[in-house]
């Protein structure tokens, strides 16, 4: 009996221990900041092969500071885990919790104070043999409070495998309450919710079943950033049988808003004793079209200066299609200006002055060139919309110019411009061409010419972004894809004008002088803008892939120039033959070039030594949270207007003074590459390209300076800074590096 005894014992002793030892297991190690405590734990001490199981990352936080939920509303950016598991083991999207609303001056954010569970099902494979099952988990996420902080933790979790799971008592009470937090897939019995477009805002009605407590509170937390305006009151009122909202659209919506998709949270009233009642709406919004919705009131401010930006920033929503329109006018024709499409000018000038002295026929050949030019330059500008509108479609995330993100690219655009300014040197010998070789066809058939160079022009006109061309961008985005691609019909015939007007208006050509021997000797000349093109894209190229590319471009440079020979040649098998090893080299060339910078690492490694710091989304709401006002500079190394605005006014000791002395914080955001979180922000500001200057006061909505930058419509925007900006620590800056 005694052995009987010091068995049983010896058993339950082991018992308790592999007990204890499971139970153990099932937390993780807790990171701990000022202001969070997180730690990964698990529902299940023992798991089992072939069970789901349920893990989550637990963050208490100390009072009056928060985390974000899925969407957070105004600002920052919700929680990221990205897990290690097992092979064959899959991990599913995060429980979210209903959230709160959480104001912040003129901000709402949607977070969770004091704790939070992120629950997310664990499947565990079916033939899963290991005795253990170890879990790796590294999470990211931003805790604000008055500042906003992003931090990170990695967490290790290792837990046992039997036969059976085990649930862990100690835990079961905190998924539990995660669980009724989580809103379920779809109102209770008996609910309805109905949407419906009213007045330019969206009126939901909600009618709860009859056996539902009174309700003292109700609130709609859409899915999507960009539809609804988070800080908008949302006009909770009880009516006949129910109760109703009043919802507002964004300023600048990302996108159409035909559907209610988000979570709803009734609360019952106190004296009920009932707790909320979170679920998860889908309901389509009667009466939603292109324009149906608009902001209830216009949040962003003007600079002096800048009212043509900035109007129809204000209400880019409810923005008529036909002054979206007459703004893409007026801006292809001031883009005929800007910097970028200087190269180009000189092969337009040529090919018009080529018939000027050639009487009635001169003056037919013009008009036919003019009207191919315009087909050329209107179609490009329709298959690069198209083009992007399908890319985004796609799920996408771009902008204007984004084919100049990519560093091939750009080499390639530097190769084209080397050739062509060889050909107006007179060294490629395009005229003297055999028939079937591409330039000598294009000879004997203008009307190609005519259309090539007009889309050539486009191409090259894709950097920049001429004065009101942005606005219109940004709006037409907004809008349907017919009423987009017919924005960019009138950005097209806005920058072919000056041409096209030779198509009805003749005389104009007698105001060209007539052809001679001086028209080669301007051909010539012409040919160094275009060289000063290849240097800058050349730069451009540095700046993405680095110092080494340089070699690569000056190799396929070598190739271009070794094919200008050859051409020259009178054997036709050293002619083609070479050509064919030089443009088999070439090619060689561009599959080596190396892999671009990472667009971050590109950013802080150029701002690393100067007073602008790189932008990202977390350390704007960072500043902004801190009470500094923030100045930022959209740019791109190939944006020759960005350029030429950080040169002449940005880099200025008395601009970057003035900066310094309302306490503005300087950031820059750099586009050279694709970066899918400043294609955002560009798109919260109703813009699809560069340059955009925007200055965001430590509160309310930011203010958009215009493209073509001046000190006066910098200090115009300063001088508007509430008072509390100017108060703000004034940041420091270097005394000999101010670029």
């Amino acid at each position: 009996m005694r052995r009987i005894g010091r068995w049983l014992g010896l058993g339950l002793g082991l018992f308790v221990a592999v007990a204890a030892a499971g139970a153990a297991t099932n937390e993780s190690n807790v990171v701990s900041t000022a202001h969070v405590n997180a730690k990964l734990v698990s529902e299940s001490s023992v798991v089992a092969p072939g069970a789901k199981i349920w893990l989550g990352l637990h963050i208490r936080l100390v009072p009056d500071w928060h985390v974000y939920w899925r969407n957070p509303g105004d600002s920052g950016y919700p929680p990221a885990l990205n897990w290690t598991l097992p092979a064959g083991a899959r991990a599913g999207e995060i429980a979210w919790p209903a959230p709160q609303r959480i104001p912040f001056g003129p901000l709402t954010n949607f977070g969770y104070e004091k704790e939070v569970l992120l629950a997310v099902p664990i499947e565990i494979p079916a033939d899963y043999a290991a005795q253990r099952f170890p879990v790796r988990l590294q999470a990211e996420w931003l805790v604000c409070e008055a500042v906003c902080i992003p931090e990170s933790g990695s967490f290790a979790l290792d837990l046992p495998v039997t036969a059976l799971a085990q649930a862990d008592v100690g835990q079961t009470a905190l998924f539990a309450a995660a669980r009724r937090a989580t809103p379920t897939p779809a109102p209770p019995p008996g609910w309805s919710v109905s949407a419906r477009v009213d007045q330019g805002q969206v009126s939901v009605s909600l009618v709860p079943a009859a056996s539902a407590p009174p309700l003292a509170a109700l609130s709609f937390f859409p899915f999507a950033e960009g539809l609804m305006q988070a800080a908008a009151d949302q006009g909770f009122r009880q009516k006949p049988g129910g109760y109703a909202l009043t919802l507002t659209g964004a300023e600048v919506p990302t996108g159409e808003w035909t559907a209610l998709s988000g979570i709803m949270v009734a609360t019952p009233d106190p004296a009920s004793g009932a707790a909320p009642i979170a679920f998860t709406l889908e309901a389509p919004i009667a009466g939603a079209a292109p324009g149906a919705l608009r902001p209830a009131s216009p949040a962003s401010t003007a600079a002096p200066g800048a009212q043509a930006t900035l109007e129809v920033r204000e209400g880019a929503s409810a923005l008529s299609f036909m002054a979206v329109a007459g703004l893409a006018f007026l801006g292809g024709m001031l883009l005929n200006l800007m910097p970028c499409v200087f190269p180009i000018l000189s092969i337009k000038l040529l090919g018009l002055m080529r018939h000027a002295g050639e009487g009635a026929e001169g003056r037919r050949k013009s008009r036919k060139h003019a009207l191919f030019y315009t087909l050329g330059v209107v179609c490009s500008f329709l298959g690069m919309a198209g083009l992007l509108l399908a890319l985004k479609a796609g799920g996408a995330s771009l902008g204007w110019g984004f084919q100049l993100q990519s560093p091939a690219f750009v080499g390639a655009m530097a190769l084209l411009f080397f050739a062509l300014a060889l050909s107006l040197s007179g060294a490629l010998p395009i005229a003297t061409l055999a028939q079937d070789v591409p330039g000598a066809w294009r000879l004997h058939h203008p009307t190609v010419d005519a259309f090539a160079t007009g889309g050539l022009a486009v191409l090259v006109a894709s950097p920049c972004t001429a004065p009101f061309m942005g606005v219109a961008l940004g709006a037409a985005f907004t809008l349907p894809a017919a009423l987009t691609l017919a924005v960019f019909f009138a950005l097209g015939l806005g920058m072919a004008l000056p041409y096209g007007l030779l198509a009805i208006m003749p005389r104009a050509l007698s105001w060209l002088p007539r052809p001679g021997a001086w028209m080669e000797r301007l051909k010539e000349f012409l040919a160094f803008p275009l060289y000063a093109t290849v240097v800058w894209l050349a730069w451009v190229l540095a700046e993405q892939v680095g110092a080494s590319s340089i070699l690569y471009l000056g190799g396929g440079l070598l190739v271009v120039a070794g094919v200008a020979w050859l051409l020259r040649l009178e054997q036709p098998l050293w002619r083609w033959g070479g050509v064919l090893a030089l443009v088999c080299a070439g090619l060689t060339l561009v599959m080596s070039l190396p892999a671009p910078k990472a667009p971050a690492n590109l950013s802080a490694q150029r701002e690393s030594i100067t007073s602008w710091a790189p932008w990202s989304a977390s350390a704007l709401v960072a500043a902004r949270a801190q009470h500094k006002a923030v100045f930022v500079d959209f740019t791109a190394a190939w944006c020759v207007t960005c350029q030429v605005n950080k040169r002449l006014v940005l880099s200025r000791d008395a601009v970057v003074a003035d900066f310094a002395r309302h306490g503005v914080h300087l950031m820059r955001a750099d586009w050279t590459l694709h970066d899918p979180e400043i294609t955002r922000e560009l798109s919260k500001l109703g813009r699809s390209g560069v340059p955009v200057y925007a200055l965001y006061p430590a509160h309310g909505e930011p203010v958009l300076l215009p493209e073509v930058l001046t000190h006066d419509s910098i200090l115009a925007a300063l001088a508007r800074l509430p008072d509390a900006a100017r108060q703000a620590s004034v940041i420091s800056l270097p005394p000999d590096d101010r670029s």
